[in-house]
Protein backbone atom coordinates (compact mmCIF):
# COMPACT_ATOMS: atom_id res chain seq x y z
CA UNK A 1 0.00 0.00 0.00
CA UNK A 2 2.77 2.43 0.63
CA UNK A 3 4.76 1.52 -2.78
CA UNK A 4 0.76 2.46 -4.54
CA UNK A 5 0.53 6.08 -2.21
CA UNK A 6 4.32 6.38 -3.29
CA UNK A 7 2.82 6.20 -6.90
CA UNK A 8 -0.35 8.10 -6.93
CA UNK A 9 1.96 10.95 -4.81
CA UNK A 10 4.04 10.92 -8.04
CA UNK A 11 1.38 10.86 -10.70
CA UNK A 12 -0.17 13.87 -8.42
CA UNK A 13 3.06 15.91 -8.29
CA UNK A 14 3.62 15.40 -12.17
CA UNK A 15 -0.02 16.42 -12.79
CA UNK A 16 0.88 19.80 -10.84
CA UNK A 17 3.76 20.20 -12.27
CA UNK A 18 2.85 20.15 -15.90
CA UNK A 19 -0.55 22.50 -14.79
CA UNK A 20 1.85 24.98 -13.60
CA UNK A 21 4.73 24.46 -16.40
CA UNK A 22 1.64 25.31 -19.40
CA UNK A 23 -0.15 28.22 -16.98
CA UNK A 24 3.18 29.57 -17.13
CA UNK A 25 3.81 29.29 -20.77
CA UNK A 26 -0.20 31.06 -21.18
CA UNK A 27 0.94 34.10 -18.75
CA UNK A 28 4.25 34.30 -20.46
CA UNK A 29 2.75 34.07 -24.20
CA UNK A 30 -0.05 36.48 -22.64
CA UNK A 31 2.65 38.81 -22.07
CA UNK A 32 4.42 38.74 -24.35
CA UNK A 33 2.13 38.25 -27.54
CA UNK A 34 2.49 42.46 -28.40
CA UNK A 35 5.62 42.64 -27.74
CA UNK A 36 6.94 44.57 -30.97
CA UNK A 37 9.92 42.13 -31.83
CA UNK A 38 7.38 39.08 -31.56
CA UNK A 39 4.22 40.93 -33.21
CA UNK A 40 6.20 41.44 -36.47
CA UNK A 41 7.71 38.10 -36.36
CA UNK A 42 3.87 36.97 -37.50
CA UNK A 43 3.73 39.09 -40.91
CA UNK A 44 6.25 37.80 -44.07
CA UNK A 45 9.17 37.68 -44.19
CA UNK A 46 9.19 39.86 -46.77
CA UNK A 47 11.05 43.52 -47.82
CA UNK A 48 8.21 45.65 -46.59
CA UNK A 49 7.61 49.49 -44.64
CA UNK A 50 6.28 49.03 -41.86
CA UNK A 51 4.05 51.59 -39.35
CA UNK A 52 2.96 50.97 -35.89
CA UNK A 53 1.58 53.29 -33.30
CA UNK A 54 0.31 53.04 -29.73
CA UNK A 55 -2.92 54.52 -30.27
CA UNK A 56 -4.17 53.61 -26.41
CA UNK A 57 -1.19 56.21 -25.90
CA UNK A 58 -2.44 58.92 -28.21
CA UNK A 59 -5.82 58.83 -27.17
CA UNK A 60 -4.70 59.65 -23.68
CA UNK A 61 -2.62 62.80 -25.01
CA UNK A 62 -5.72 63.92 -26.26
CA UNK A 63 -4.72 63.27 -29.84
CA UNK A 64 -7.63 61.38 -30.80
CA UNK A 65 -10.52 63.82 -29.88
CA UNK A 66 -14.35 63.18 -31.50
CA UNK A 67 -13.80 64.86 -34.61
CA UNK A 68 -16.16 68.31 -34.87
CA UNK A 69 -17.38 67.21 -38.54
CA UNK A 70 -19.76 64.27 -39.24
CA UNK A 71 -18.80 61.00 -40.03
CA UNK A 72 -18.27 60.24 -43.62
CA UNK A 73 -20.98 58.17 -44.67
CA UNK A 74 -18.90 54.63 -45.05
CA UNK A 75 -17.23 55.10 -42.09
CA UNK A 76 -20.30 55.83 -40.03
CA UNK A 77 -22.45 52.74 -41.42
CA UNK A 78 -19.30 50.15 -40.44
CA UNK A 79 -19.50 52.00 -37.01
CA UNK A 80 -23.18 51.50 -36.54
CA UNK A 81 -23.02 47.99 -37.66
CA UNK A 82 -19.89 46.57 -36.12
CA UNK A 83 -19.91 48.87 -33.03
CA UNK A 84 -15.98 49.52 -33.15
CA UNK A 85 -14.65 53.10 -33.49
CA UNK A 86 -10.97 53.39 -33.50
CA UNK A 87 -11.14 56.37 -31.63
CA UNK A 88 -12.44 54.87 -28.72
CA UNK A 89 -11.92 50.94 -29.15
CA UNK A 90 -8.30 50.84 -31.08
CA UNK A 91 -5.57 50.32 -28.52
CA UNK A 92 -2.21 49.56 -30.76
CA UNK A 93 -1.87 48.59 -34.61
CA UNK A 94 0.75 47.28 -36.61
CA UNK A 95 0.71 46.91 -40.42
CA UNK A 96 2.88 45.43 -43.10
CA UNK A 97 3.02 47.02 -46.47
CA UNK A 98 4.78 44.54 -48.88
CA UNK A 99 4.53 43.26 -52.34
CA UNK A 100 2.11 40.34 -51.61
CA UNK A 101 -0.63 42.66 -49.84
CA UNK A 102 -0.88 44.73 -46.40
CA UNK A 103 -1.15 43.21 -43.56
CA UNK A 104 -2.08 44.46 -40.54
CA UNK A 105 -3.02 43.30 -36.34
CA UNK A 106 -4.79 45.52 -34.28
CA UNK A 107 -5.05 45.11 -30.40
CA UNK A 108 -8.38 46.68 -28.46
CA UNK A 109 -12.11 45.48 -28.20
CA UNK A 110 -13.95 43.92 -30.83
CA UNK A 111 -17.51 42.59 -31.21
CA UNK A 112 -16.65 39.62 -33.78
CA UNK A 113 -20.25 38.56 -34.11
CA UNK A 114 -21.11 41.84 -35.67
CA UNK A 115 -17.73 41.65 -37.43
CA UNK A 116 -18.68 38.61 -38.93
CA UNK A 117 -22.14 39.72 -39.77
CA UNK A 118 -21.04 42.87 -41.06
CA UNK A 119 -18.30 41.12 -43.69
CA UNK A 120 -21.71 38.71 -45.24
CA UNK A 121 -23.95 42.06 -45.35
CA UNK A 122 -20.95 43.22 -47.65
CA UNK A 123 -21.49 39.55 -49.45
CA UNK A 124 -18.29 38.57 -47.91
CA UNK A 125 -18.38 35.46 -46.28
CA UNK A 126 -16.69 33.14 -43.26
CA UNK A 127 -15.78 29.65 -42.36
CA UNK A 128 -15.52 28.91 -38.82
CA UNK A 129 -13.05 31.68 -37.92
CA UNK A 130 -12.02 33.40 -40.94
CA UNK A 131 -14.01 35.60 -42.84
CA UNK A 132 -13.45 37.60 -46.29
CA UNK A 133 -15.05 40.02 -48.99
CA UNK A 134 -14.33 42.22 -51.93
CA UNK A 135 -12.51 44.95 -51.49
CA UNK A 136 -12.64 48.23 -53.99
CA UNK A 137 -11.21 46.21 -56.52
CA UNK A 138 -11.08 42.82 -57.59
CA UNK A 139 -7.35 42.30 -57.13
CA UNK A 140 -8.22 44.01 -53.26
CA UNK A 141 -9.71 41.00 -51.23
CA UNK A 142 -10.07 41.48 -47.44
CA UNK A 143 -10.11 38.67 -45.05
CA UNK A 144 -9.71 38.66 -40.92
CA UNK A 145 -10.43 36.46 -38.35
CA UNK A 146 -9.72 36.77 -34.16
CA UNK A 147 -6.03 36.22 -33.02
CA UNK A 148 -7.64 36.52 -29.46
CA UNK A 149 -10.70 38.10 -27.27
CA UNK A 150 -8.18 41.29 -27.59
CA UNK A 151 -6.53 40.91 -31.42
CA UNK A 152 -7.59 40.68 -35.09
CA UNK A 153 -5.56 40.56 -38.18
CA UNK A 154 -6.52 41.62 -41.47
CA UNK A 155 -5.27 41.56 -44.52
CA UNK A 156 -5.66 43.04 -48.26
CA UNK A 157 -4.52 41.13 -50.68
CA UNK A 158 -5.16 39.29 -54.08
CA UNK A 159 -5.32 35.74 -51.57
CA UNK A 160 -8.45 35.92 -49.72
CA UNK A 161 -7.37 33.97 -47.03
CA UNK A 162 -4.32 36.06 -46.43
CA UNK A 163 -5.10 36.79 -43.26
CA UNK A 164 -4.55 33.36 -41.88
CA UNK A 165 -0.96 34.03 -42.44
CA UNK A 166 -0.76 36.15 -39.05
CA UNK A 167 -1.98 33.21 -36.84
CA UNK A 168 2.13 31.73 -36.95
CA UNK A 169 4.77 33.15 -35.28
CA UNK A 170 7.94 33.63 -37.81
CA UNK A 171 11.35 34.47 -36.74
CA UNK A 172 12.08 36.85 -34.40
CA UNK A 173 12.92 40.26 -35.43
CA UNK A 174 16.59 41.08 -34.66
CA UNK A 175 16.42 44.59 -35.64
CA UNK A 176 16.09 47.80 -33.43
CA UNK A 177 12.76 49.21 -33.26
CA UNK A 178 11.74 52.30 -32.28
CA UNK A 179 10.46 53.39 -29.07
CA UNK A 180 8.35 55.97 -30.23
CA UNK A 181 3.89 55.65 -30.09
CA UNK A 182 4.32 56.04 -33.73
CA UNK A 183 6.64 55.17 -36.54
CA UNK A 184 7.10 54.20 -39.53
CA UNK A 185 10.43 52.31 -41.37
CA UNK A 186 10.57 52.23 -44.95
CA UNK A 187 13.43 50.28 -47.00
CA UNK A 188 14.90 52.57 -49.52
CA UNK A 189 14.41 49.82 -52.27
CA UNK A 190 10.65 49.97 -51.48
CA UNK A 191 10.63 53.60 -51.66
CA UNK A 192 12.37 53.61 -55.26
CA UNK A 193 9.68 50.91 -56.49
CA UNK A 194 6.34 52.40 -55.21
CA UNK A 195 4.39 55.47 -55.06
CA UNK A 196 3.66 55.89 -51.45
CA UNK A 197 4.15 59.12 -50.92
CA UNK A 198 1.28 62.21 -51.87
CA UNK A 199 2.37 64.66 -54.08
CA UNK A 200 2.82 67.64 -51.09
CA UNK A 201 5.29 64.81 -48.79
CA UNK A 202 6.88 64.00 -52.55
CA UNK A 203 7.95 67.66 -53.11
CA UNK A 204 10.01 67.75 -49.79
CA UNK A 205 10.83 64.22 -49.62
CA UNK A 206 11.53 63.26 -52.84
CA UNK A 207 15.50 63.15 -52.29
CA UNK A 208 15.14 60.15 -49.56
CA UNK A 209 14.60 57.07 -52.25
CA UNK A 210 18.45 57.29 -52.38
CA UNK A 211 18.22 56.02 -48.68
CA UNK A 212 18.92 52.48 -47.94
CA UNK A 213 16.37 53.13 -45.09
CA UNK A 214 13.83 55.89 -43.32
CA UNK A 215 12.35 56.06 -39.99
CA UNK A 216 9.94 58.68 -39.58
CA UNK A 217 8.61 58.79 -35.78
CA UNK A 218 6.09 61.02 -33.79
CA UNK A 219 7.18 62.03 -30.49
CA UNK A 220 6.50 64.47 -27.85
CA UNK A 221 8.79 67.51 -27.68
CA UNK A 222 8.65 70.34 -25.35
CA UNK A 223 4.60 71.09 -24.92
CA UNK A 224 4.16 70.30 -28.14
CA UNK A 225 5.23 67.12 -30.96
CA UNK A 226 7.13 66.93 -33.69
CA UNK A 227 7.72 64.53 -36.56
CA UNK A 228 11.30 62.96 -37.03
CA UNK A 229 13.32 61.82 -39.97
CA UNK A 230 16.39 59.93 -39.96
CA UNK A 231 17.90 58.17 -43.12
CA UNK A 232 20.66 55.78 -43.95
CA UNK A 233 22.47 56.71 -46.83
CA UNK A 234 25.07 53.99 -48.10
CA UNK A 235 27.80 56.74 -48.09
CA UNK A 236 28.51 60.30 -46.77
CA UNK A 237 28.44 61.42 -50.15
CA UNK A 238 25.12 60.26 -50.45
CA UNK A 239 24.06 61.54 -47.19
CA UNK A 240 25.46 65.00 -47.68
CA UNK A 241 23.78 64.96 -51.40
CA UNK A 242 20.58 64.11 -49.52
CA UNK A 243 20.88 66.73 -46.66
CA UNK A 244 21.33 69.30 -49.70
CA UNK A 245 18.43 68.13 -51.41
CA UNK A 246 15.97 68.66 -48.55
CA UNK A 247 16.99 71.58 -47.74
CA UNK A 248 16.74 72.87 -51.17
CA UNK A 249 13.26 71.46 -51.66
CA UNK A 250 12.41 72.88 -48.20
CA UNK A 251 13.15 76.64 -49.40
CA UNK A 252 11.72 75.99 -52.76
CA UNK A 253 8.24 75.58 -50.54
CA UNK A 254 8.54 78.17 -48.33
CA UNK A 255 8.57 80.53 -51.67
CA UNK A 256 5.72 78.50 -52.84
CA UNK A 257 3.87 78.91 -50.15
CA UNK A 258 4.51 82.76 -49.64
CA UNK A 259 2.73 83.12 -53.42
CA UNK A 260 0.31 81.41 -51.81
CA UNK A 261 -0.79 83.48 -49.30
CA UNK A 262 -3.28 82.89 -46.78
CA UNK A 263 -4.53 80.04 -48.48
CA UNK A 264 -1.74 77.59 -48.46
CA UNK A 265 -2.03 74.00 -47.57
CA UNK A 266 -1.62 73.28 -43.57
CA UNK A 267 0.52 70.08 -44.65
CA UNK A 268 2.82 71.72 -46.89
CA UNK A 269 3.19 74.85 -43.84
CA UNK A 270 3.59 72.52 -41.73
CA UNK A 271 6.54 70.87 -43.98
CA UNK A 272 7.87 74.12 -44.88
CA UNK A 273 9.18 74.41 -40.91
CA UNK A 274 11.32 71.38 -41.76
CA UNK A 275 14.98 71.39 -40.46
CA UNK A 276 17.64 69.55 -41.27
CA UNK A 277 21.00 67.46 -40.12
CA UNK A 278 23.85 65.50 -41.43
CA UNK A 279 25.95 63.08 -39.41
CA UNK A 280 28.48 60.86 -41.42
CA UNK A 281 25.99 58.39 -43.42
CA UNK A 282 22.90 59.27 -41.46
CA UNK A 283 20.56 62.02 -42.23
CA UNK A 284 17.86 63.87 -39.48
CA UNK A 285 14.76 65.83 -40.01
CA UNK A 286 12.31 67.05 -37.81
CA UNK A 287 9.05 68.88 -38.33
CA UNK A 288 6.72 70.59 -35.39
CA UNK A 289 3.13 69.03 -35.41
CA UNK A 290 0.30 71.04 -34.71
CA UNK A 291 -2.56 69.41 -33.15
CA UNK A 292 -5.05 71.33 -35.72
CA UNK A 293 -3.07 69.41 -38.35
CA UNK A 294 -3.53 65.82 -36.64
CA UNK A 295 -7.34 67.12 -36.11
CA UNK A 296 -8.16 67.73 -39.39
CA UNK A 297 -6.56 64.57 -40.98
CA UNK A 298 -8.70 62.31 -38.46
CA UNK A 299 -11.55 64.31 -39.18
CA UNK A 300 -14.98 62.48 -40.19
CA UNK A 301 -13.32 59.17 -39.15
Amino acid sequence: MAGMRRVTQAIVGGAVILAGSLLFLKVRDSRTFFDPAVLLSRFPVEEAAVFSADVAKLRGGGFLTSSVQPLEPEYKQFVDATGFDYKRDLDLVAVSFSGSGTYMIARGRFDFPKLEAYAKSQGGNCYQRLCRMQGSKPERRISFLPLRDDAIALAVSTDDLAAAKLENLGPRVTATLPLEPVWLTVPGAYLRNRDLLPMSLRVTLSGIITADKVTFTVAQAGLGIELRMQAACRSVDEARILSSQLRSSTSQLKEALGKAGSGADELAVTLAAGNFDQKEKLVAGTWPLPRTLLQNLTSGI
